[in-house]
């Protein structure tokens, strides 16, 4: 019998993901083809990452959207969604706007208060309108001139004439909402005199349109918040764009709202607010930017508006996302991305575009992440990157981020609707997190983690639980990191899971390794684990043989009190395997439950046998 052979597998799975390779090659082992639930640690060794836990008490609901807003006087606050409402706070979850209810905004030009006029002539001609709330027939509405002068005088009228649904200011105009919520709750107004001599709505002062109706929702979770001038700005698809004012969130009016439906994408920056994407309204090409220093005004000032339609690269696209960062304007396309870079002065009318991607676009407006390395986005062809400091050209390439897992990160795409698709930055440990929560696999890029071996590729990881997907994801100002959940907000923080369905484990599994010849077969021995962990760590070493799946053995091991005396300490765990082969895939899982594991080294003892063909 040969002697006796060891392989030694330095910092297994510290490279992250590889799935593109079977076998190890280069005696590069530092890959896995799964390595699940783990981060790379200060010392470039694969440890396993932390726990989300509940923060949020009494709360029953998914939190699938997650903002950080730091006010004027500097106090930060956690706003998220959830069913059909948009709270504030962390342990108890404050409702501040509810959108639950079908509801449609007449549009006077906003900043309208009860003691506004309403422009109706001071005699006893009747004006009227139609409503109809919740699909049933149109209900009459009479308002006598005289006795509505103002508008809190209008109100009276309107309401004493709907049944099922009310009508106030909000934000400075009309807002007819139902009384009831979710599906089936509707609003449908119409400019129609009915039984009176005269519109109401169409003559009253600054009258500019009858807004799209909103619908009411179960839920509708896909809001993309921004902070600006002391409010937060909020902005979803079918939904309409909202501002909300920081202290006592009431809806502040908009005014002059250029888009005809509903946007979809809001941010903050330069000065302004930009949005974008008003689906339901045909305008997806359309950039628009508020007047400076006022998000709330679109129609005046040195606001505006930059059509792309003709700028995109093969001739038609659509917006999906907008960022900004280096003096740039991004706007990601469906198929294509173009970079606007703004002068000195900021002034959006002095921007002019200077770089071009093409057939790069954007699957998901929430994967898209501004950090301080450049900014990560999905594509159709997987997670790239544009590069902070890059001296960009016209039809620029991007680095493909995802490059060794990419077949996975297509099949996470193929699996999942593209608005449930979540994305955050940890700029504290350098952590881009993309999550597909139908599936509850998130993609997780370590953005300062290099693998020098193959070209400076970013380590990629992948981390899930048992059943509780990431919504979403946020840090404040305390270095916190919080996820969006099941029954709130969750932060990252500790190695003990607070529930079953938060349960999770620390996979590594190796490349096919030939243990230096392929073509002589092996007797196994045994494989060493060489780890910090807790005594009392439990795990299980698994392994397979000769690129067959079904050739699974599996052995479970406890860390024992005096090989891990220092609890937790360094310390080895050496498992029999036996049995012959030519090639061997070894697995090794830890279950997380109060501590964490650091995996230094895995050594593969074998007998080297006869040299076998075939």
């Amino acid at each position: 019998m040969g002697t006796l052979r060891a392989k030694t597998l330095r910092y297994p799975g510290s490279h992250g993901l590889n799935t593109i390779e079977e076998t190890v090659v280069d005696e590069n082992t530092r890959y896995g083809v799964v390595v699940t639930n783990g981060v790379v640690d200060s010392g470039g060794k694969l440890a396993a990452r932390k726990e989300f836990t509940l923060q949020t008490t009494g709360f029953s609901n998914t939190t699938r959207v997650l903002w950080a807003h730091r006010s004027l006087n500097s106090v930060e606050t956690i706003w998220s969604a959830a069913d059909g409402q948009i709270y504030t706070g962390i342990t108890t979850l404050t409702s501040r706007y509810d959108y639950r209810a079908g509801f449609q905004v007449v549009d006077v030009g906003g900043a309208k208060t009860s003691a506004s006029s309403t422009g109706l002539a001071n005699s006893t001609e009747t004006y009227g309108l139609t409503v109809s709330v919740n699909g049933a027939a149109a209900q009459q509405v009479n308002v006598t001139g005289s006795s509505a002068q103002t508008y809190a005088n209008l109100l009276v009228a309107i309401n004493a004439d709907l049944t099922g649904a009310s009508c106030s200011l909000v934000g400075g105009n009309l807002r007819f909402i139902s009384a009831s919520n979710g599906v089936g709750s509707t609003i449908s107004v119409l400019n129609s005199l009915g039984s009176a001599s005269n519109l109401l709505l169409s003559t009253l002062s600054n009258f500019t349109a009858i807004r799209a109706a909103n619908a009411g929702v179960s839920s509708a979770e896909n809001w993309q918040f921004a902070s600006f001038r002391g409010r937060v700005y909020a902005a979803q698809r079918a939904q309409y764009f909202t501002a909300l004012d920081e202290s006592n969130f009431t809806v502040a009016s908009v005014v002059g709202q250029p888009w005809s439906n509903s946007v979809n994408c809001v941010i903050a920056a330069y000065g302004r607010l930009w949005a974008a994407d008003d689906q339901e309204g045909g305008s997806r090409q359309t950039v628009w930017w508020s007047n400076l220093l006022d998000g709330l005004t679109w129609n005046s000032g040195d606001a505006g508006s930059l059509d792309v339609s003709n700028a995109w690269p093969k001739g038609q696209d659509t917006i999906i996302a907008i960022a900004a960062a280096f003096s740039r304007l991004f706007i990601f396309g469906r198929r294509s991305i173009l970079l606007y870079t703004l002068p000195a002065s900021n002034a959006p009318t002095g921007m002019t575009l200077t770089d071009v991607v093409e057939n790069i676009g954007c699957v998901a407006r929430d994967s898209v992440q501004v950090t301080d390395t450049g900014i990560y986005f999905l594509s159709d062809n997987g997670i790239y990157r544009i590069d902070k400091l890059a001296q960009t050209t016209a039809l620029m390439t991007l680095p493909q981020v995802s490059y060794l897992y990419n077949e996975e990160v297509l099949a996470q795409i193929a699996a999942e609707t593209a608005t449930n698709i979540r994305s955050g930055y940890y700029p504290t440990e350098g952590y881009y997190a993309l999550s597909f929560p139908t599936s509850n696999v998130t993609f997780v890029v370590m953005t300062r983690k290099v693998t020098p071996a193959d070209g400076n590729r970013l380590v990629g990881l992948k981390w899930t639980n048992t059943g509780r997907p990431f919504y979403a994801f946020i840090f404040d100002e305390n270095a916190n990191w919080y996820s969006g959940g099941v029954n709130g907000i969750h932060r990252y923080t500790g190695y003990t899971p607070d529930g079953t369905s938060n349960a999770y484990s620390l996979t590594y599994t190796a490349l096919w390794n030939p243990i230096e010849d392929e073509s002589r077969l092996k007797h196994g021995k045994a494989i060493t684990l060489v780890l910090e962990a807790a005594s009392g760590q439990t795990g299980t070493l698994e392994w397979k043989h000769d690129y067959v799946s079904g050739t699974v053995n599996s052995n479970a091991f406890t860390c024992s009190t005096s090989e891990f005396a220092e609890n937790p300490g360094i310390g080895h765990v050496s498992i029999s395997i036996g049995g012959s082969f030519k090639v061997i895939q070894p697995s090794v899982i830890f279950p997380i439950n109060g501590n964490a594991v650091t995996l230094h080294q895995m050594r593969i003892y074998a007998s080297p046998g006869a040299v076998k063909q075939g």
